[in-house]
């Protein structure tokens, strides 16, 4: 009987499961109307709050319910055979388990729907309805901007302020080191004047090292100078540059300023300084610095952190008589009359009814809106009446124009004016309601939600958009729409929010112009953080005593740890955590393993960090794995990551693996993975990489095992060895190229074949190991998404393979391919190829030639390394979107610029860089001709 009733209700958990998720779908309607229903005010607001915490936490119970019988039938899949067999028991004990979990959560749905008619709730919903201009829209289509009319970068009222500023930090009569500061209130313009000064090429010019340092308010003194020692010594490049001590009559450059140094330089490992102590980042700074005029930008000094704090740094940084700067924005005026070294105050002033009228004409009618005179005329008269409300505060006046921007009609602008609470926090921040305007304006929930999700971020913080889009989707913020992938949607997600001036653009890709990376001013994320707290999105930790909410606090299925050292209440507190960003300290990683509701894990920059916990496996709804900038060694990555069937991201970029599990190449739903480093590589066993969209493999070690990669590193000198372990690579590459042919969805794939010898980030040295043979390019000639290819390496037989490269690729990268043949003529038939870069021998022969009509929308061009070349003919009709060329110590056998640039008519900017120039080496009469022709054309010397 007992077996009866349990066969029949085994029978049974697929009918529950089909019913669980018909109840998740109308739950997450209800949640996405509930929060237009909450804006929309009323007395009883509290109890529809608690409804919706009810809501929302039975469907992240129902998700995670049906996420277990996805990973179930995804496991049946691989296990086939007798293999799957063994574990046939295990999985009917893991369904009846499943059984009772999807019956409990039903329980729970229908125990809270009983609660709402008991309470008058469900009355309570029926009576309050949602605003017309609350309702959400499927679509998010942001405007198709053209690359240069995307950002504003709008400075209005400043002229005088930034010349006056550049005129004390370029005076040589004072050459004793002193601090300018800018005051103002939040959202005053005072970040932006300072980086408007900061960007300046004067500015680069004038002084050797610059750094930028955002000041939170809770960083320790360690955390601020180890910080300015990484951005003033080199943040871009894996070494930094330290000066010794002695044979001062030697000569050393920094690439910061290209100027020489006297004193003789070696490099430091960036690892090296991350272990440093407080006594040893002071010295090092020092010496570093003792012959360098600089400029240090402390930004947003909080008045809690900031008069001890601030003076301990000023007296780290030499005084040597050499004009440096220091430049320091606060909104506390009593922080610059307390720091040592102050020059002069500068109070930001706030706009005039003019220039602020000035301001929110050119954010609320952009260049890309085509907006009628007539409508225009109709709507300025109210605009200038809006602009006066904004009280002359530029922040204001930018998010107001981005919310009116999106909806020109006069109805709307004139409701503003009566409507808005404009006199609400005019003691704190009066920005506050318009933020509150523009963010019940965004078109659905799911972009709401992006925009409080950055906020999670650290303040200031530069966020990479292709990490963020995959965070995104990772937690479900991303909808699926039909003939466009979630990373374009993501994409689109961004656009809109950086149109709308919720959030800035910090970079833009040089090939296509789309965002890189952004950043969200302070004062936006202050709303935002306060909103995801009260939506129970997220909440931050930055010290143990965070972690201790009050007990009628909303529970956040989200945290992001802000150089937290406590983490040991996660796993009590937070049993149903979702999500978990961890930003530079989290020493009890084996906690995690047990936060079973995981969805993200992202770890970035946590140098303690020495393996991954083999208990990693149990976390079976784990979606994003971020392991970037991670361990001061190899970090270890254990065999049950293979068990994460519902992994898409995987990011090791800046971090050095150990080794990858065999059959981590098996998880059905991997789509985009980074490895900068990996010491032992297997071969891949592949069965399903159809879902791959991203492959990032750099310096990656073929070896089979680890007695022959030790053996190599002992042996990396005899000819003999290198040949064998060659040949040994060669049929690892010919696995693993197998493999890619299944990559049917890829959008990138970066590959280096590199052998490291030396002491690892000392002056080590490159050696090419492995030769690319002709299989890859027919490997990566059937991938029709293709768009990124990257390759470092030589080629084999490369010259009769560049024709089969895909005709979808739109940059293409070749470094070290010693292609025997000018690649020009068959590269230039690439249709849709934008950018190009050849460096380190690319090619190997005397003659380029790019024939008419060739290259038809390459924009960038960058030759690096390329010296066998003596004759360039770029013919008619060559280049016809080319606009930017860079010729990096190439061509020394010839004289530059050759005269067939003359025929890509659309060049703006040509770069000539070498270690040397003579009186045959450039051609002065074809420089003119460029420059008639607005063509740019700047000639340096390298370092």
């Amino acid at each position: 009987t007992l077996a009866a009733e349990e066969a029949a209700f085994l029978r049974g958990v697929h009918a529950d499961a089909d019913l669980l998720r018909a109840e998740l779908r109308r739950m997450q309607c209800f949640l996405r109307d509930a929060d237009a229903r909450r804006r929309a005010g009323g007395r009883d607001g509290a109890r529809l709050t608690n409804w919706v915490v009810d809501v929302r936490a039975a469907a992240y119970d129902a998700e995670n319910a049906l996420g277990e019988a996805d990973y179930l039938a995804r496991r049946r899949r691989l296990r086939l055979g007798f293999s799957g067999a063994l574990v046939w028991c295990a999985d009917v004990a893991a369904l009846h388990t499943f059984g009772v979990n999807i019956r409990r959560v039903r329980a729970r749905i229908r125990e809270i729907s009983d609660g709402a008619v008991a309470y008058g709730i469900a009355d309570l919903w029926e009576d309050t309805a949602v605003p017309a201009d609350l309702h959400e829209q499927e679509e998010v289509i942001p405007y198709d901007l053209s690359w240069n009319s995307a950002d504003s970068n709008l400075v209005v009222g400043f002229h005088e302020e930034r010349n006056n500023i550049f005129r004390e930090l370029m005076n040589h009569k004072i050459c004793h080191i002193c601090v300018v500061s800018i005051v103002g209130m939040a959202g005053s313009g005072k970040s932006t004047l300072a980086r408007k000064i900061y960007n300046d090429p004067r500015v680069k010019q004038h002084f050797h090292s610059w750094s930028w340092i955002s000041v939170s308010e809770k960083y320790s003194f360690l955390d601020l100078i180890k910080d300015i020692a990484r951005r003033i010594m080199g943040i871009t490049r894996k070494n930094i540059v330290k000066e010794e001590k002695g044979d001062q009559d030697g000569e050393g450059t920094i690439s910061d300023g290209d100027t020489n140094i006297a004193g003789r330089l070696k490099e430091v490992a960036i690892e090296e300084l991350e272990n440093m102590g407080e006594e040893d980042v002071k010295e090092l700074l020092r010496e570093f610095l003792a012959h360098r005029r600089f400029l240090v930008v402390l930004d947003d000094v909080w008045k809690s952190n900031s008069y001890s704090k601030i003076n301990r740094i000023l007296g780290v940084l030499p005084d040597v008589n050499n004009g440096s700067r220091i430049i320091l924005t606060t909104r506390d005026m009593d922080v610059p009359k307390h720091v040592a070294r102050m020059k002069s105050i500068h109070e930001k002033k706030l706009l005039n009814e003019r220039e602020s009228w000035e301001l929110l004409e050119k954010m609320s009618f952009p260049e890309y809106q085509n907006v009628s005179s007539a409508n225009r005329s109709q709507l300025m008269p109210i605009g200038k009446k809006l602009a006066v409300k904004c009280k002359g505060l530029p922040l204001a006046l930018v998010v107001l124009g981005g919310y009116l921007s999106r909806n020109l009609d006069y109805d709307i602008w004139s409701g503003l004016v009566d409507n808005l609470d404009w006199e609400a926090r005019m003691n704190d921040e009066p920005v506050w309601n318009i933020i509150a305007k523009s963010y019940n304006d965004l078109p659905n929930h799911q972009l709401k939600s992006c925009f409080l999700y950055v906020a999670s971020f650290p303040e200031d913080h530069v966020i990479r958009v292709a990490k963020l889009c995959k965070l995104m989707i990772s937690e479900g913020f991303i909808p699926h729409r039909l003939n466009r992938t979630m990373e374009d949607t993501a994409r689109e997600y961004i656009k809109e929010l950086a149109q709308r001036c919720m959030l800035q653009t910090v970079e833009r890709s040089k090939w296509h112009g789309s965002i890189k990376s952004v950043v969200l001013h302070d004062v936006l994320r202050e709303w935002g953080i306060a909103e995801a707290r009260r939506e129970g999105l997220f909440n931050i930790w930055s010290n143990p005593t965070d972690s201790e909410a009050p007990s009628d606090s909303i529970t956040a299925y989200r945290i992001a740890l802000h150089n937290f050292a406590g983490c040991t209440e996660i796993n009590v507190a937070m049993p149903k955590l979702r999500t978990l960003l961890v930003f530079f300290k989290l020493p009890a990683v084996s906690l995690l393993c047990r936060v079973k509701c995981l969805r993200v894990l992202d770890l970035y920059g946590l140098k303690e960090l020495k393996s991954i916990p083999s208990g990693i496996g149990n976390l079976i709804h784990l979606r994003y794995l971020g392991l970037e900038k991670c361990g001061s060694g190899s970090v270890g990555i254990p065999s049950s990551a293979s068990d994460l069937l519902n992994l898409q991201t995987l990011d090791a970029r800046g971090s050095t693996v150990k080794s990858l599990p065999r059959l981590f190449w098996n998880i059905p739903t991997l789509r985009h993975l980074f490895l900068s480093e990996v010491n032992h590589w297997v071969p891949p066993e592949v069965r399903c990489l159809g879902s791959l969209q991203t492959l990032y493999l750099c310096e990656v070690s073929m070896f089979c095992d680890v007695k022959s990669y030790v053996s190599h590193k002992q042996r990396s000198r005899a000819r003999s060895a290198n040949y064998s372990i060659a040949r040994r690579n060669e049929k690892i590459w010919a696995a693993f190229l197998r493999s890619l042919e299944q990559m049917e969805q890829a959008v990138l794939i970066h590959l280096e074949s590199w052998e490291v010898t030396g002491r690892r980030q000392l002056f080590e040295s490159r050696i090419r190991g492995q030769v690319f043979s002709a299989q890859l390019i027919s490997s990566i000639s059937r991938h029709r998404h293709l768009q990124v290819l990257e390759l470092a390496g030589r080629w084999k037989h490369g010259d009769s393979q560049l024709s089969k490269l895909p005709h979808g690729l739109k940059k293409l990268k070749l470094i070290g391919s010693e292609l025997s043949e000018d690649p020009m003529p068959v590269l230039g038939v690439l249709p849709n190829l934008v950018v190009l870069v050849l460096e380190d021998n690319a090619f190997k022969w005397n003659s380029m030639t790019c024939n008419a009509g060739g290259f038809p929308r390459l924009r960038r061009l960058t030759i690096d390394g390329i010296k066998s070349v003596e004759s360039w003919n770029v013919e008619a009709g060559a280049f016809p979107s080319l606009t930017h060329l860079n010729l990096i110590s190439s061509f020394t056998g010839m004289s530059l610029p050759p005269l067939g640039l003359l025929h890509a008519t659309s060049l703006q900017t040509l770069l000539l860089k070498r270690s040397s120039w003579d009186g045959n080496t450039i051609s002065s009469s074809n420089v003119s001709k460029l420059e008639e022709r607005v063509c740019e054309v700047i000639i340096r010397q390298m370092d």
